[in-house]
């Protein structure tokens, strides 16, 4: 497991901001802010899912992987 790998890891790397990941997948900025904070994981339908991969330019391991790092005890 890539400690680093986190979704805001994915975000920036590939220039996006909070407000046009929110925008893309029609959610509020407080949303992404939460996933990337570990407060909340996604709830995504499967077509919200394959566009987050292409908007972060990752497989859906990847993505797995950054955002399976939230304790759902603190949700």
């Amino acid at each position: 497991m890539r400690e680093w790998f986190t979704p805001r890891f994915l975000r920036e790397r590939v220039g996006l901001t909070q407000q046009e990941v929110a925008d893309a997948l029609d959610k509020r900025i407080a949303t992404i802010s939460d996933w990337e904070r570990h407060v909340s994981v996604p709830t995504l339908t499967l077509s919200e899912a394959l566009k987050l991969t292409r908007l972060y330019e990752c497989s859906l391991e990847e993505l797995v992987e950054a955002f399976d790092r939230v304790d759902p005890d603190a949700i």
